[in-house]
Parts: C-alpha cells; structure tokens; sequence
C-alpha cells in the first residue's frame, strides 16, 4: 500500500467547540485544515447526539519518546487518568521486540486516548504522534480478512496469555497507519454488545485505489473510503 494513505479516526462528540480545546490544552493537538493534528496523527470531530459511550473503536493510541515525561506534562495542563488504567501506567513485555509502557487518559467528554512507549528506548522519529487505532473484536480472523480486504498488511501476531485466559492481537499497517485488533476471551464468539453511539464513531481511509465509499466490517466497523 501506498506510503501516503492514511486511517483517520472520527471522535463522535456532543461540544466539537469544548473537544478541539482539550485536544488542544491537554494532548497539544492543533487545528489544521479540518482535522485536529499532533505530529502524524489527525482526528476527524463529529458532531454526536444522545447518549455517547464507548463503542465498537475502543481508544486511539498515540506515540510518545518519554511516557512519564507526557503524562507529567499532560497531567498538568488538565489530564486525568481513564479507568482502563486507574493508578498509572502499566506495561505489556510481549508487544514489539521488548515491551511498550502505556497509559489511557481521558480525553474529550471521556474518550479513551492511549500514550504508548516502546521499550526500552524509543527511537522513532517526529513524536508525539500516530501508534495505533484499538479496535476489539469477537471473531479476530474476520476482522483481520476485512482489513486485509481494504489493503492493509499484519505488522505482528501476538497471543497474551494472562489469568483469564489468551487475548488474541493483531497489528495491521495502512500506509503509515496502524490498528490494532484484539480479541479477549471475553468477546470470542459473542454477540457483538458494543454501543452504536460510540466516541470512536468510525474511520477514514484517505489514499487507497479502492473505490469510494462505506463498508461496513465485522461488529458494525464503519469504514469510509475517500
């Protein structure tokens, strides 16, 4: 795939106006051309109505060299911690060649936003800026064939093993984009129960040859091809 096709997440909000300032104050996003943008990672705001919860797209995820450094630094322009991860950051050793350390803040009206640091030194250039879309499953294979089917290729396959039971992880790459799909034992064969009216309402895949328009993937994933 192309290396200027790109996924953009749309962050479904009640108070656009409120949601650019945070991203603004709290995670140091600018506005430009439309989009909210730190470093590669843009965000697509859309006006939302009702009830917003967390949805099919569970958090975006972005880069950072120095994870304590961000979140000393975020913290004290306003940032909270989510409560994925309620007493600070933790880490996952099994995620590209020595670990990540990562952390989930809140962000606009209580979206999910990851920090992630790659261990033990990250050397990637140009940060803060894009990781990874987290996007869970509950049949992994399908997800990997719709994304696949949209041109992306797997970057990793990794299987967690914890205490109640294998997470099953996928990275995929578009472009300089990545998502990352996961399927805890929780979800596996289950009925798809995430919200319809999620934060993380859906993507924007800019660039590809494919022809224009929407697809809807596996529990519900809306895709829009521009």
């Amino acid at each position: 795939m192309a290396s200027d096709v790109e996924i953009i997440p749309e962050l479904r909000v009640a108070d656009v106006a409120a949601a650019e300032a945070m991203l603004a104050r709290v995670f140091g996003f600018s506005s430009h051309a439309g989009f909210m943008t730190l470093g590669s990672q843009r965000i697509a705001l859309v006006q939302g109505t009702g009830a917003l919860t967390h949805g099919g797209i569970d958090h975006l995820a972005l880069a950072v060299s120095d994870l304590p450094a961000a979140v000393a630094a975020m913290s004290a322009n306003g940032a909270q911690l989510e409560a994925t991860t309620p007493e600070g950051p933790r880490s996952i050793a099994e995620f590209w060649d020595a670990g990540i350390a990562y952390v989930f803040l809140r962000g606009p009206e209580g979206a999910r936003i990851e920090l992630c640091q790659r261990l033990p030194a990250e050397t990637r250039a140009g940060l803060p800026g894009h990781d990874h879309i987290g996007i869970p499953c509950t049949d992994i294979a399908a997800s990997v064939a719709f994304f696949e089917d949209l041109g992306c290729g797997i970057l990793s396959k990794v299987s967690l093993h914890r205490d109640d039971g294998v997470t099953e992880v996928r990275f995929l790459s578009a472009g300089r984009s990545v998502v990352e799909l996961y399927e805890p034992p929780a979800l596996r064969a289950e009925k798809p129960a995430f919200a319809p009216n999620g934060f993380w309402s859906g993507l924007r895949l800019l660039g590809s040859r494919l022809p224009k328009g929407l697809r809807t993937g596996p529990d519900g994933l809306r895709v829009t091809l521009l």
